[in-house]
C-alpha cells in the first residue's frame, strides 16, 4: 500500500462523460442536487456482498443503513448463495453498483456481465475490475499490533497467524509487523499462513510450534477475530494463557470482552461502522458520476486503484471502555434493526400470500357445495364477523411489544452480565386484512350450539 497521500481526483465513468467546470462547493451542490432524484421516479439500487465471517458484519451494515434511510435509495444484500443461474434473474437485477468484501464471488462476473460497477471494501478481491476501494489502513493495522507487542515483551519468539497469505490487506499488515518488529533483533518470528477453508491448519501449526519450542514462545500476533479466538483457545488448553501475551488485529465485541477479562492485551479498531458510512457515500458517487474523494491508491493487477484509507486506532487498557461501549452499543442497535426489518419483510410476505376476499369466498362457495351444513355454518360465520366489526372503521392498529434479554457468558459458560432492550412496534392493517378464514370459522363455530366438536374442529382449519 502506498504511504504516500496522493491528491487524485478521480471521475468515474460509467458509460458517459462527466465533465465538471469550477470545481467548487457550489458547484458540487448543484450538481448533487440534480441528481439526488432518480429519474422516471425509479430508486437507485445499491448491491451488498459482505463477508460472512466478518465478526463486524453488522456494524458495516449500520454504517450502509444508516446513510440509506435518509435518502431515496435501496440496498440489496446479497448472501453466500446468490449466484446469476442460466435462465433465471440475475441477483444483480436493477443494481447501480456492487459493494463487494466477500461472499460468492460469482457475483463479480455477474457484475462484469451486466456491466455494474464494483466497489471493493476492505481487501481487494481477485480477477476484478475495481472503481475504487475502501479499506482500513492495513499497514498501520500491522504497525499497531506490533507496537503494543513490544510494549510488553522485546526478546524471545513471536508467533504471528497471518491467515490467508493471498488476501492484500493481510500481507500489507506483516509489512507494519516487520516495519517495528525488526527494530528488536532478540525476536525471532515464526509466521503460520491459513486459508478461511483450514482454520484447523492454524490452530493445529500453533499447537504444534508450541510443542516444539516450550517455552520460547513470548507472544502470539493473530490478524483476524477467528485467529485470535483460535489463539485464545488453545493457550487455555495448554495453560499458557498467563505466560504468553495475545494481541488481536481486528476489534470486534467477542476481541474486547477477552481484554476486559485479561486474555488478550491489545486489539486495533478497525472502524467498521465508518467502512459502512464511506462505502455507501462512494456508491451513491459512482452511482452520481460524481468525483471520488480519494486520499491514496493500491497497486493491483489491474493497476493502481483509487482508494479511501479509513484511519485505525489501537485498543489499549485506556480507552477500552470507551470503544467496548461504542461496539456495544452501535450492535444492539443493528441487530435492534434487522429484528425490524425481518418483521416487516415476513409481513409483507404474508400479506402477499393472503387470498383477496373474491378469492375466498369463491373458494369457500366450492367448499360448500354439496354440503348443507358446512354452507349454513359459513354463512353464520361471515354474519357473525360483520357484526363483530364496528361500522365506519377505516383504519386498524396494532401495537406490538418485543422484549430481548441478552446474557453475556465467559468460557466456562458461566453469565457474568445480562442485558435487556425493548422495542415496541406500532403498524397500520386495513380492515380488509382482518378477513381471515379461520376467523370466520371460528366465529361460525361459536355461533352453532348443537354441532359435534369432529365438525367445529373441521371449520377451525378452513
Amino acid at each position: 500500500m502506498s504511504k504516500k497521500v496522493r491528491s487524485l481526483v478521480v471521475i468515474c465513468s460509467l458509460g458517459l462523460s462527466l465533465t465538471i467546470t469550477g470545481c467548487g462547493l457550489q458547484a458540487l451542490l448543484r450538481t448533487k442536487d440534480k441528481t439526488s432524484a432518480p429519474k422516471g421516479g425509479t430508486e437507485p439500487v445499491i448491491a451488498v456482498s459482505l463477508n460472512e465471517d466478518d465478526p463486524n458484519k453488522l456494524l458495516i451494515t449500520k454504517g450502509i443503513d444508516d446513510l440509506a434511510k435518509k435518502e431515496n435509495v435501496q440496498v440489496k444484500y446479497l448472501d453466500q448463495s446468490s449466484a446469476g443461474k442460466e435462465g433465471k434473474e440475475s441477483p444483480l437485477k436493477g443494481a447501480k453498483v456492487l459493494i463487494y468484501q466477500g461472499g460468492n464471488a460469482s457475483l463479480l462476473k455477474s457484475a462484469e456481465t451486466d456491466k455494474i460497477p464494483v466497489l471493493a471494501l476492505s481487501q481487494l478481491p481477485t480477477d476484478a475490475k475495481l472503481v475504487g476501494i475502501i479499506t482500513p489502513d492495513q499497514e498501520k493495522v500491522g504497525e499497531l499490533m506490533a507496537q503494543a507487542l513490544v510494549s510488553k515483551i522485546t526478546e524471545g519468539q513471536v508467533v504471528i497467524l497471518q491467515g490467508d497469505p493471498n488476501e492484500s490487506g493481510l500481507q500489507d499488515r506483516l509489512v507494519g509487523n516487520k516495519a517495528v518488529l525488526s527494530n528488536y533483533p532478540k525476536l525471532t518470528v515464526q509466521t503460520i499462513v491459513s486459508s478461511p477453508e483450514s482454520e484447523s491448519a492454524a490452530k493445529q501449526g500453533l499447537v504444534d510450534f508450541l510443542q516444539k519450542n516450550p517455552g520460547k514462545v513470548q507472544g502470539i500476533l493473530a490478524y483476524t477475530e477467528k485467529l485470535a479466538a483460535i489463539a485464545n483457545e488453545v493457550l487455555k488448553q495448554a495453560q499458557l494463557d498467563k505466560k504468553i501475551i495475545l494481541v488481536g488485529g481486528q476489534a470486534s465485541v467477542p476481541s474486547l470482552e477477552r481484554m476486559a477479562n485479561g486474555a488478550q492485551i491489545g486489539d486495533v479498531d478497525t472502524s467498521p461502522y465508518l467502512q459502512g458510512i464511506n462505502a455507501y457515500q462512494w456508491a451513491q458517487k459512482i452511482i452520481k458520476q460524481e468525483a471520488l474523494d480519494v486520499n491514496d491508491s493500491i497497486t493491483s493487477e489491474q493497476g493502481e486503484i483509487p482508494a479511501k484509507i479509513i484511519q485505525v486506532k489501537a485498543v489499549t487498557p485506556d480507552n477500552l471502555a470507551v470503544i467496548q461501549k461504542s461496539y456495544n452499543k452501535t450492535l444492539q442497535s443493528a441487530e435492534q434493526d434487522k429484528k425490524q426489518t425481518d418483521q416487516i419483510d415476513s409481513a409483507s410476505k404474508s400479506k402477499a400470500s393472503e387470498q383477496t376476499p373474491d378469492q375466498g369466498q369463491a373458494k369457500q362457495d366450492d367448499q360448500s357445495s354439496g354440503d348443507k351444513s358446512k354452507s349454513g355454518a359459513s354463512s353464520e360465520g361471515q354474519n357473525a364477523k360483520s357484526s363483530a366489526m364496528p361500522p365506519g372503521v377505516q383504519m386498524v392498529t396494532e401495537r406490538i411489544k418485543t422484549e430481548t434479554t441478552r446474557e453475556y457468558l465467559d468460557a466456562q459458560g458461566k453469565v457474568i452480565g445480562t442485558e435487556k432492550t425493548a422495542n415496541e412496534q406500532v403498524k397500520t392493517v386495513p380492515p380488509a386484512m382482518l378477513n381471515q378464514p379461520s376467523e370466520q370459522s371460528k366465529d361460525a363455530t361459536q355461533g352453532q350450539g348443537g354441532q359435534s366438536e369432529k365438525d367445529s374442529g373441521t371449520n377451525k382449519n378452513q
